[in-house]
């Protein structure tokens, strides 16, 4: 069975912000969970979307894994239609506004694109890579 493409609403969140809960340096130890940075950044990201305006555009997704061990913590940032970007190497407690900065951006791009130098600094050299917005059916072939 071929999976149908998702219809947004109006009331949907305009973007997902996917973080790595399981993220940590290595030598960091696994438990508690909790502990572990990654877990650290979303739940700041957490709080820090409560009270910003940004909260009814994005939806804050943990992930269990991202695969980005040698650059944690790591995010994933993605939109239907829009280019999505994996960023590693963030900070719990020093990034987290900046990474809200950047999805503000990233809701006013065309397509989600953005260019380095259009990113918060913290996200400049921390970028692991970019993928092109999906085509739909009517753009295939």
């Amino acid at each position: 069975m071929v999976s149908q493409p998702t219809t947004l609403t109006k009331n949907d969140p305009a973007c997902t912000l996917h973080v790595c809960t399981s993220c940590r340096p290595s030598g960091f130890p696994r438990e508690p969970m909790e502990e572990r940075p990654g877990f650290k950044l979303f739940k700041a990201l957490e709080r820090r979307l409560k009270t910003n305006q940004l909260r009814h555009q994005v939806s804050l997704q943990p992930a269990e894994c991202l695969s980005l061990c040698k650059r944690s913590c790591g995010i994933a940032l993605s939109s239907p239609g829009a280019w999505t970007y994996l960023f590693g190497d963030q900070d719990p407690d020093l990034t987290a506004q900046d990474i809200l900065d950047c999805v503000s951006i990233y809701l006013d791009a065309s397509n989600g694109q953005m260019t380095r130098d259009m990113r918060p600094e913290a996200l400049r050299a921390s970028i692991l890579g970019r993928v092109p917005p999906a085509l739909s059916g009517e753009d295939v072939g």
